[in-house]
């Protein structure tokens, strides 16, 4: 069966990378990262940039408009993004006029309580730009019940297992992922690792464990490892 990683970091090398793909949507932290890496992508490969509002923006702009990049990630720990920074963002990617999908970081980490992510802003970003995929990176992480109850209901939303599956493994949220995967939309969750912090192959046999104690069917599991994902990121 065909899979499509949707969540890759390059900047460490991918000769550790343990699986079988065909194709990856590979991150970009930054700009310079995407100066120094994006020529390493393979055609089956998509590109996504972590991008910084506050400046470089012409770049990104240009970036856009030439179709270099697949889509858009806002990540609130990266970039810094406090509650009184969204109305900014907003303003920023209005004036891109962007016609790619967007990827939002929604794993909770750190010990700054200000940059954490919002999901009151993925809600207004999705409700604002309706034709467009926003990709939950991570589900929530912990707070991946909350999410997929406010979220399971936004047509352009789509939930996005990496990391989430192998860190909180022995955590009691797990049971939460095994209901997002077991109860979701079929066509509105996809596969990732967010390698190199999680081995692939142990994402990928969680996920496949999943799918064999919920009776997940054959159809269901091609559109979660591969087709979704690699719908959104073209």
């Amino acid at each position: 069966m065909k899979i499509f990683d949707s969540h890759c970091h390059i900047e460490t090398g991918l000769e550790k990378y343990n699986i079988s793909v065909s194709g990856k949507n590979i991150i970009f932290n930054s700009i310079d990262s995407y100066n120094k890496f994006h020529f390493e992508l393979k055609p089956e490969d998509s590109l996504t940039l972590i991008f910084d509002f506050r400046e470089n923006m012409d770049l990104v702009r240009r970036l856009v408009d030439e179709k270099k990049i697949d889509a858009l990630k806002i990540h609130s720990r990266i970039q810094k993004i406090r509650k009184e920074d969204y109305p900014e963002l907003l303003e920023t990617l209005n004036s891109l006029k962007p016609d790619i999908p967007f990827v939002v970081d929604a794993f909770y980490h750190g010990t700054d309580p200000e940059i954490q992510p919002s999901l009151e802003f993925i809600i207004e970003l999705a409700k604002k730009y309706s034709s467009l995929p926003v990709v939950v990176a991570h589900s929530g992480g912990i707070h991946v019940s909350e999410y997929f109850r406010r979220l399971k209901s936004i047509r352009n939303i789509y939930f996005d297992l990496s990391f989430s599956l192998s860190y909180l493994r022995q955590s009691p949220v797990y049971a939460d992922f095994k209901k997002l995967v077991s109860e979701g939309d079929e066509n509105k969750i996809i596969f990732g690792t967010d390698y190199p912090f999680i081995d692939p192959v142990q994402q990928l046999n969680l996920l496949v464990e999943i799918f064999d104690e919920s009776g997940i069917n054959k159809s269901a599991r091609e559109k979660i490892l591969y087709s979704n994902a690699r719908n959104i990121f073209k």
